[in-house]
């Protein structure tokens, strides 16, 4: 409808015609602002669930981080048992050759 024809719908009509006009006005009003308040509650979901997702994507790689920096520590921590071991086997080795050369001593003494 364009605008001559609403006004003059308006003044040769009844009173509920006038009234009907205001209803669709204030209908078109409130539409016009539960949109915008559509949009802007849009803007702040898509706000807070961008930081949702920058929060878990920083814990995820602090956790990758954590997990690299325990790897890590593991490896060295096998590194020095194994070199651990390998300082036992020597000494057991040292003490195995100074029992049989005591061994070999007192064989020794005997005769």
């Amino acid at each position: 409808m364009d605008q001559q024809t609403v006004i003059e719908l308006l003044v040769n009509s009844s009173p509920l015609a006038a009234f009907a006009g205001y209803l669709v006005y204030q209908t078109r009003s409130l539409q016009a602002r539960m949109d915008d308040l559509n949009v802007t509650a849009q803007k702040r979901e898509d706000n807070l669930r961008s930081r949702y997702d920058k929060v878990i994507s920083d814990l995820q790689d602090e956790k990758a981080q954590l997990q690299q920096h325990q790897q890590h520590q593991l490896i060295a921590l096998e590194k020095k048992v194994d070199d651990l071991v390998i300082s036992v086997d020597n000494v057991n080795n040292i003490v195995q050759d100074l029992r049989i050369k005591d061994l070999a001593r007192n064989i020794n003494n005997a005769n």
